[in-house]
């Protein structure tokens, strides 16, 4: 796939998430870069949002590592959110069959010069084998991966901060205690979470308005970051911390309860849910 245009491409790889989104629409505002949007559903509302903005949206699967050398060909950049596939080759180990680092792996292949990857780092590593959580690790083999690969003239690892947006998913905030928007059996707003450990502090960002804008930076200028982390942080503020500022500032009565030991923690009694309990267990290990 070509285009003929003086402006660089960029591939933006799940534009329709959250991350993928924020940077297309970002991007999509300077009128030195032509967009392109991968996406796995090229008919959705949101695909077809990013269309009416002026992005080139292309279906592919990133599983298809054909279909996906073809889709990214010609791009100058290229950012990757590697969404973590739920596979048995993934639990297993085998992270580099992720569809997120089989992407990464084609963007080498079609010799793209500036990389910018969405990491984490390594449970497995950290803790010398101890808790192993494929939702990190998976991320953090297509970090280090990057790193040595001499293809990428620029390989630019960020790492996203918890989502201020998460407190307007249903599926967060009512897996950790209803708050900020429904109160519980004692007529509180309460915020319940495992504790991280540390001085839990924990860092957030806004990931619809700002996270964008930090990619958009750093392809600005890649080579000035290259093979350096950035780690996308808007705030750092405790749960307690949130709680204590909505309840301020709403006046509405709010708390927060933390609990010491993940295993105690209600919602992680889904199996569903074990991994984020591992996630938990690796931020106390770390001491946050």
């Amino acid at each position: 796939m070509t285009i003929s245009s003086d402006r660089k491409t960029i591939t933006v790889v799940g534009a329709t998430g959250k991350q993928g989104g924020s940077v297309a629409r970002s991007l999509l505002q300077n009128p030195e870069f032509h967009v392109r949007c991968l996406t796995r559903d090229g008919s959705s509302k949101r695909a077809n949002e990013l269309r009416a903005m002026g992005a080139d949206v292309v279906q592919t699967d990133g599983f298809e590592d054909d279909a996906t050398r073809d889709a990214i060909a010609g791009s100058w950049g290229i950012f990757i959110n590697n969404g973590y596939s739920n596979t048995d080759d993934v639990r297993e180990g085998r992270y580099e069959s992720d569809f997120g680092n089989r992407i990464l792996q084609s963007a080498a292949a079609a010799g793209i010069s500036n990389v910018v990857f969405s990491s984490q780092p390594s449970a497995e590593q950290l803790t010398n084998g101890k808790i192993r959580t494929p939702i990190l690790d998976v991320k953090a083999w297509g970090e280090s991966w990057g790193r040595a690969n001499p293809v990428f003239t620029a390989f630019i690892p960020i790492m996203c901060s918890w989502y201020m947006e998460d407190f307007l998913m249903p599926s967060f905030y009512e897996g950790f205690g209803g708050f900020p928007m429904n109160k519980d059996s004692d007529g509180l707003l309460t915020l319940r979470s495992p504790l991280l450990g540390g001085g839990e502090k924990v860092p957030w960002i806004c990931i619809d308005e700002d996270f964008g804008d930090l990619v958009h930076g750093i392809f600005l200028n890649p080579i000035r970051w290259n093979r350096r982390t950035v780690q996308a942080v808007g705030d750092i503020l405790s749960f307690a911390d949130v709680v204590d500022t909505f309840a301020r500032v709403r006046k509405q009565p709010a708390r927060f309860i933390g609990y010491e030991d993940p295993e105690m923690f209600p919602a992680f009694e889904k199996p569903e849910l074990k991994e984020s309990k591992d996630v938990f267990s690796f931020y106390q290990m770390r001491d946050g």
